[in-house]
This record gives C-alpha cells, structure tokens and sequence, in this order.
C-alpha cells in the first residue's frame, strides 16, 4: 500500500503466523486489494500478538468476506 493511499487503514484480520497473513496478503492482493501487514516474529518478546492484516476502509467488508472463506475460521 503506497504512502500516498488516501484514507485509514483497519485490521482486516490477525493471523496465528507470518505464513498465514503473508498467504491471505497475497489473496487479497489477488483481488484487487492492497494491504499492510504489521507483526512481530522475534522469539523472546512475551505473549505472542500474531500478524496483523490492515486494509483500506473502503476494502474492509470485501477483505474480511474473502479471507474468511479463504481461512474458515483460523
């Protein structure tokens, strides 16, 4: 997503691991959908947050609806 996007991003999605929110990443990006992807993989940095997919607040409704049916509930 580029600096220059206009309007606010929102979680779309948290995933349990970097290759899960990398995969729905590019599915959305498969569909027309630019997102940012906000995580931490660094052993040792106490409860595990996962990965975080952000996306424009217009794409929002759309992204969730295709990553649910990507993901059936991860």
């Amino acid at each position: 997503m580029s600096k220059h996007s206009q309007g606010s991003t929102v979680l779309a999605k948290n995933f349990p691991s970097r290759a899960l929110a990398e995969a729905g990443q590019a599915f959305l990006q498969s569909n027309d959908i630019e997102s940012i992807l906000q995580g931490s993989d660094i052993a040792g940095t106490g409860m595990p947050q996962g990965f975080d997919l952000y996306v424009q607040v217009k794409d929002v409704e759309t992204a969730r609806r295709l990553l649910e049916r990507l993901y059936d509930g991860i």
